[in-house]
């Protein structure tokens, strides 16, 4: 399979799991050849920096931007190719 064939795979398979796409692609030849599996999902929104915990608005609201960042969405798919 062609690198653009993989990638529509993985998204596929991340959309049928109700993600909207993979962001990072493994290959696993221990699934059946054309299927794959969501290996792990992140979700978005403000962590903190410290313990990477899931912050609230009502916490940035009161104590600012200070410690906190924005996690994009991360969904790791593993596809077999063959």
């Amino acid at each position: 399979m062609e690198n653009k064939e993989i990638k529509r795979l993985a998204n596929s398979v991340a959309r049928k799991s109700g993600y909207g796409f993979a962001t990072e692609i493994k290959i696993d030849r221990r699934l059946r050849p054309g299927t794959g599996k969501v290996i792990g999902r992140t979700d978005f929104g403000y962590r903190k920096h410290t313990t990477g915990e899931y912050v609230p608005n009502s916490y940035r609201v009161k104590f600012g931007w200070k410690n906190t960042y924005y996690q994009e969405v991360e969904t790791v798919v593993a596809v077999n190719p063959e």
